[in-house]
């Protein structure tokens, strides 16, 4: 028998396609500045009207576009974050709302999954008084705490193109 040396030949590896660069590409990215749009009181007092009257003007009628945000006064790290509202049955009604507006529900501060969470307990979606308590500083003006509010509300707009 005899041997025989063969050579293998090696295949050719695919061309790579190159990159292509266009020379006017179709998108750009561009950093728009962030507008944030706040209801907070600072004088006099806040009615439910207008609560609605911001929602409607600045998050375009869309409780999802409106965030409550705690105050600097809010004492986070607290079982009771604001001087009211906790004096009753621990885990009450109030209670439970009171800290969705201050912790959100899950995390999420939004307007709409705080009022629909809140309804379900009892408090009304158009007259939030929970909210209305927060943003005034207490549930009635006789609070020694009315005219402090302790949350405001905040809608976060993108310039339009």
């Amino acid at each position: 028998m005899t041997t025989k040396k063969t050579t293998l030949k090696k295949k050719a590896a695919p061309k790579k396609a190159a990159a292509e660069v266009l020379p006017n590409p179709p998108a750009e990215i561009v950093i728009a500045p962030v507008t944030t749009v706040e209801l907070r009181l600072t004088d006099g007092t806040l009615d439910y009207s207008d609560i609605w009257a911001f929602v409607q003007k600045h998050a375009g009628g869309q409780e999802g576009n409106v965030r409550i945000v705690p105050l600097e006064n809010v004492d986070l790290t607290s079982a009771e974050p604001v001087p009211f509202g906790y004096a009753g049955k621990s885990g009450g009604v109030r209670q439970r709302i009171q800290d969705w507006m201050l912790f959100g529900y899950e995390g999420d501060a939004s307007l709409k999954l705080v009022l629909g969470k809140a309804a379900k307990l009892g408090h009304s979606r158009k007259k939030p008084n929970c909210l209305l308590a927060l943003m005034n500083g207490g549930y009635t003006p006789s609070s020694k705490y009315w005219g402090t509010p302790f949350v405001k509300l905040v809608v976060e707009t993108q310039p339009k193109a």
